[in-house]
């Protein structure tokens, strides 16, 4: 390849990634397919684009395949799935420029759909089918010697953890980085493309994604840009995507569907009765909108697996930044508020080589706990083989009002706060991603702004004596009446430091009707209820030093993070009548509300 032909294949590159954009960001996205393209020269890496491969059905998938220069037979192969345009998403391309002078090739598609490839798409009804005919297509070129990886993030790795069910003799091993997205049926979340957190939509990322990137086939690549701002407050929430943007897209059957798991079986996430026989390195980070996913995602494979291989090969390494960001907060001395020691970030890339080299080159294996993980507010690291670690032990904090205690209160109480659907409890941090032109900060932040709103109720225990680490699962056992047929519950637990910060720990959520489960929910509320509902948490680890404070917020709003509830008892998405709920926390001796934290000897 000449640099002439290099360079009018990265113009015409540009022109059409660049359909829908601005000017500047087709300069930019130009000037980035230009120094690729001088890296590939650089690096000795040969490029046979836009390869159709045809799928069962007839529509063919574009593909691009970087292999060494020189290299003609017996390749490892790593396959990069992916809806965001194969030639110009980064991820994808710093793909190409690690492994292939290692002497990997590196296959590169667009998925059913989406820009040079053929079909419709939807998240993800035919990407264990298209990926099987993908891996067959490889495994028969002169050029492979039959085994192949797949790595990437968020959707890049929810399609890995999908195609592992089929299962085949050419997959070997997966690096799936962010991509807890493709639980479904089988796990307790029901998360379903991370965009549900105890049944109530994450609406900011749902938002931001289909209205960017649901376009269902390669004309339809972009979305239109708009004010974000403003759209995100319209109601009803169920419509937001198809009032903002002409072509169809996904949105509006993923908000309408949450509680009919055979609409998800059939899109492809992952369901109880699986069965897996790959291995699978599941990196991820505890402000993750998909951390718990993950977690879910690798007992769900190692429980289902129908190979020794497999069983005993999904490991889980879980760092202390945001989604698709494992590094950074090392670089920067932390991620959100919570500071972050540099220095001791994993070098991901020799992890990454050791495990591919064992399964496809027969390298030696490498020596790797079930789980790896940071401890946050104590700036190590620390391992186990189980999940929850094997130390934890469940401790009891009890809610009464204002207080957080270890000893259960003498008599009943009860505390109350009103919840305005126009006037809802606004979003501090959490797990955030994809929200297009949003701007809204993610991951552990300082919850101050909303102390004392009066739709807050507010615990907080006496300075702790000794340092109290984390490691597990939280649970908020809340005993609650409302006035409503159905609202929501918002808990944010804190790390409250003697200069009054009020760092979140980790945030959790719950729609009522789903107390007793997903599936089948609960009958409607009435004054006269009080019913328990356990509020989950994302797993996490952390350590609360001595002298700081737990605090737990209990509202029943994060806007616009979560879809905010209008109070009524039909389906919430389609819901332009807010009403006022008012919701009664009850607090007593005998099974009140209380706070369940996974507690680890100090160490």
């Amino acid at each position: 390849m000449t640099p002439r032909s290099i360079i009018a294949g990265c113009l015409i590159c540009a022109a059409v990634a660049g359909l829908g954009l601005s000017q500047l960001d087709r300069l930019r996205q130009l000037k980035g397919q230009l120094a690729f393209q001088a890296r590939q020269l650089i690096l000795g890496i040969t490029l046979v684009p836009d390869i159709m491969i045809p799928m069962p059905d007839g529509v063919t998938l574009a593909t691009d395949v970087y292999r060494p220069k020189g290299a003609a037979a017996d390749l490892p192969t790593i396959l990069i799935r992916l809806p965001y345009g194969k030639s110009t998403y980064g991820e994808a391309l710093r793909w190409v420029q690690t492994w292939v002078p290692r002497g990997y090739a590196v296959a590169v598609q667009d998925i059913r759909g989406r820009f040079g490839s053929g079909g419709v798409f939807a998240p993800y009804a035919s990407a264990v089918s298209d990926g099987s005919a993908t891996l067959d297509w490889i495994a028969a070129q002169d050029w492979s010697n039959g085994r192949v990886a797949m790595g990437g993030c968020s959707a890049l790795g929810e399609v890995q953890l999908m195609q592992a069910k089929a299962g085949g003799p050419h997959l070997q091993a997966l690096i799936a980085e962010g991509a807890g997205g493709a639980i479904g049926s089988g796990s307790a979340s029901r998360a379903y493309f991370a965009f549900f957190e105890g049944g109530i939509p994450n609406l900011a990322a749902a938002y931001g994604w289909f209205s960017a990137n649901g376009g269902k086939t390669g004309d339809q690549m972009h979305g239109v840009a708009i004010d974000a701002a403003q759209v995100i407050g319209q109601l009803p929430t169920g419509t937001l995507v198809s009032r903002n943007r002409a072509d169809p897209t996904d949105y509006e059957d993923f908000l309408s569907h949450f509680d009919d798991p055979a609409y998800w079986d059939a899109l492809g996430y992952l369901q109880a009765t699986d069965s897996f026989d790959t291995p699978a390195l599941h990196m991820n980070t505890w402000h993750d909108i998909g951390v718990r996913g993950t977690f879910e995602a690798a007992a769900l494979m190692r429980a289902r697996a129908t190979t020794i291989a497999a069983r005993d090969h999904q490991h889980v390494i879980i760092g202390p930044g945001l989604h698709c960001d494992p590094n950074t907060a090392f670089a920067a001395g932390g991620v959100g508020d919570l500071t972050v020691a540099p220095g001791s970030a994993p070098d991901l890339d020799a992890i990454y080589a050791s495990w591919l080299d064992h399964w496809l080159r027969d390298a030696p294996l490498p020596q790797m706990p079930q789980y790896t993980y940071f401890v946050n507010g104590a700036d190590r690291w620390d391992t186990s083989d189980v999940w929850p670690p094997a130390n934890v032990a469940a401790q009891t904090w009890y809610l009464q009002p204002g207080q957080l205690t270890q000893n259960a209160p003498a008599a009943p109480s009860s505390a109350s706060f009103a919840y305005d659907p126009m006037d809802p409890t606004p979003s501090i941090g959490g797990p955030i991603c994809c929200t297009g032109g949003l701007n809204l900060p993610a991951g552990p932040l300082d919850q101050r702004p909303n102390a004392g709103r009066s739709d807050i109720l507010a615990f907080t225990s006496g300075p702790l004596p000794e340092s109290l680490t984390l490691a597990g699962d939280i649970t908020a056992r809340i005993v609650v009446s409302t006035d409503a047929p159905d609202t929501d519950l918002v808990a944010v637990l804190m790390d409250i430091g003697p200069d009054g910060t009020m760092l979140a720990i980790q945030q959790g959520a719950l729609r009522l009707r789903y107390r007793n489960g997903f599936d089948r929910p609960a009958p409607l509320l009435t004054p006269a209820d009080a019913v328990t509902a356990n509020v989950d948490f994302p797993p996490i680890a952390y350590r609360i030093a001595a002298g700081h404070r737990i605090g737990l917020h209990i509202s029943s709003a994060s806007f616009p993070r979560l879809e905010r509830h209008m109070n009524g008892a039909g389906l919430n998405a389609l819901s332009a009548t807010p009403r006022i709920a008012r919701n009664t926390l009850w607090f007593g001796p005998d099974g009140g509300s209380a706070l369940v934290l996974p507690v680890q000897p100090s160490h």
